[in-house]
């Protein structure tokens, strides 16, 4: 079996680096469609098109509308072919990320990725999430090739809500736990190969850097300011974790994130603070397969969640006192929402998750 790693064709990251966007894209051509949503065009499209003008560059706004289904990627594909553009520029949060992808690749256009905010790790990965226009998960699918420029304005990171940086942090933290899994089980990662060394310890930085610096970049964007912490943690949640999650594999944590969404509807809370919830998960599911508790990792996973706001318990995500039908289904959803739940170590089922469930209630009741 070989060995794999992808990752986007570019990566830029500072402070205010949008402003001098057209230095990074030029390669492509100086003609572009912006996907955006309408709140992210009020924080910052404005200072997009500006950037964009001065540098003599043409482009047209696509208005996304919410949600990222197959029939938007077709509608915003059917606008962009009609514009004669040189390249896609997704601007926002991960749907945004999401539709640009599909619409890159229905095109066959050249992506440039420019997240609003550190809230996932979906903007270096060729990984596309699909939903039902309920926001029920559908399916991950794979494009063409990852993104050709990913770029990361930290000020605009900092200026955005301190939610989603805490968000993206859950999503990054689960990186290491389940690439740690997947090489225990040897399984194959997204790219088709087994991990690279570099994969591996990429996922590893991840965990250090978010446990080092995760607390100090929360409080640098509660107060709007840019830090050294900031831009560390930053990098950590959009390409230590886009790279390290693609090049390694998910499991577990993502699976109960998939599985809570068909269960909880509408989903309570984001997509990184699901995740996180699923790290419990994993976290619980393996020492109770193993009989054996960890309890020098379980403090350091606990104590940094406790420092950032992560949420340990379904509880903090918003259901309160769930009964045992409730656990059993998300338990269930989990083991059918694809392939994720199977690759760790061990045989997973509905009645090992669903013990977990319980024991977490049990453990923070």
């Amino acid at each position: 079996m070989f060995k794999s790693i992808v990752t986007p064709g570019k990566y830029y990251q500072g402070k205010d680096i949008v402003d001098n966007l057209f230095k990074y894209i030029e390669f492509i051509g100086d003609n572009f469609a912006i996907i955006i949503d309408r709140v992210v065009y009020n924080f910052v499209g404005k200072r997009i098109e500006d950037s964009l003008i001065n540098s003599g560059a043409s482009y047209s706004v696509i208005m996304f509308n919410d949600e990222s289904t197959e029939a938007e990627a077709n509608r915003i594909a059917g606008v962009v072919k009609s514009k004669n553009v040189d390249g896609v520029v997704g601007l926002g949060g991960g749907k945004v990320m999401d539709t640009s992808k599909l619409v890159s690749n229905i095109c066959n256009l050249p992506l440039v990725v420019i997240p609003t905010s550190a809230a996932s790790d979906a903007p270096c990965s060729a990984a596309s999430v699909i939903y039902k226009e309920d926001g029920t998960f559908v399916k991950s699918s794979r494009m063409k090739r990852n993104p050709d420029v990913v770029i990361v304005d930290t000020m605009i990171i900092a200026k955005a809500p301190v939610r989603l940086l805490v968000a993206g942090m859950g999503d990054a933290f689960a990186t290491f736990y389940e690439a740690r899994a997947c090489h225990e089980s040897g399984t194959i990662n997204y790219t088709g190969g087994r991990h690279t060394e570099s994969a591996y310890a990429l996922a590893k930085l991840c965990n250090e850097i978010l446990l080092k610096y995760g607390s100090e970049a929360k409080k640098s964007v509660e107060k709007k300011e840019w830090s050294e912490s900031l831009e560390k943690v930053t990098e950590a949640n959009i390409y230590l974790s886009g790279v390290g999650f693609e090049n390694n594999g998910c499991a577990i944590a993502h699976a109960i994130y998939n599985g809570m969404t068909a269960v909880l509807k509408p989903f309570p809370v984001m997509h990184g603070e699901g995740v996180a919830f699923g790290t419990i998960v994993q976290l619980v599911t393996e020492y109770l397969v193993s009989g054996s508790w960890n309890d020098d990792e379980w403090k350091e996973v606990t104590e940094f969640y406790k420092s950032v706001d992560l949420p340990l318990t379904l509880k903090d995500l918003g259901v309160e006192n769930p009964s045992e039908e409730t656990l059993m289904s998300i338990a269930e959803a989990t083991c059918n929402s694809g392939s994720n739940a199977h690759k760790m170590p061990f045989t997973v089922t509905p009645e090992v998750i669903y013990k977990s469930l319980v024991k977490i209630n049990d453990l923070f009741d």
